[in-house]
């Protein structure tokens, strides 16, 4: 109600199923824009079963990116003394804020099960936020700290990307997570777990795999995830047949700004 524009467009970027909606306060809000962009078809079916009403100033976006900018940054850090190469050892990455939707507090349990279960691997997480302290309490609870390891806020994580074997996206639910399709761009195998928009992230079994939300079942699966080398190359060369950009999307935008 304070900005003074030709056109008024916000965006979802979360699965608004998960989401306390007060239906009659929000929707006035919702109205005043002129559209509304989801960045995935799942977004949008759960933003419409809550808001109806809206369906005509809905439109689908998806994350846009630039592969070229990312493959430019992943070059210029060496940050091999932070994720050292050990023979036999998978390095397994995760990225994101240091909150409830991440699920970040569940790895030291699933590190822990992956251990007993004989993995040889280490799992770096790069971040901040709230569930720090938390995230910590449960490395040591677990007693993972030889696996876990908080590398903390990082301007520039695309070399840490590059450098890890496996990106992981253990998280309870997302919209459609960005840096999954950043690692998929600098083509590394991905793992995300099964949250209710899972399957519009990527295509299980083709440029990644989806694995249960709970923890024993997760790690079992990452556990077999690691050994079948053959699922890992199909996976890699996946990725260098599928543009991640969404050019389609900015000619979109500019559509919508006419």
């Amino acid at each position: 109600n304070k900005v003074k524009a030709k056109r008024k467009i916000c965006w979802i970027h979360t699965d608004y199923s998960t989401m306390h909606v007060n239906h009659d306060k929000e929707l006035p809000i919702w109205s005043g824009f002129d559209h509304i962009v989801s960045i995935s078809n799942d977004c949008t079916r759960a933003f419409l079963k809550a808001f109806p009403e809206l369906q005509d100033k809905i439109i689908l976006i998806e994350n846009i990116l630039s592969p070229f900018f990312i493959r430019q940054q992943a070059e210029l850090d060496d940050v091999s003394t932070e994720m050292l190469n050990e023979t036999g050892v998978t390095k397994l990455l995760s990225i994101g804020r240091f909150a409830p939707p991440k699920n970040f507090e569940a790895i030291p349990q699933i590190c822990a099960e992956m251990e007993r279960l004989g993995v040889n691997f280490k799992w770096y997480i790069i971040g901040y936020g709230g569930d720090e302290a938390l995230i910590k309490q449960k490395i040591a609870e677990h007693h993972v700290e030889d696996y876990v390891f908080i590398l903390g806020k990082r301007e520039n994580p695309y070399p840490y990307i590059k450098m890890c074997d496996i990106y992981v996206q253990p998280s309870r639910y997302e919209g459609k997570c960005v840096s999954v399709i950043e690692a998929q761009i600098l083509h590394k195998p991905v793992i995300i777990t099964n949250y209710s928009t899972a399957s519009s992230q990527l295509e299980n079994g083709k440029d990644g795999v989806i694995v249960p939300l709970e923890n024993e079942d997760c790690a079992a699966a990452i556990k077999k995830i690691l050994q079948d080398e053959e699922l890992q190359n199909l996976l890699v060369n996946n990725t260098y047949d599928k543009d991640y950009s969404n050019v389609e999307g900015i000619k979109k935008i500019y559509g919508i700004l006419e």
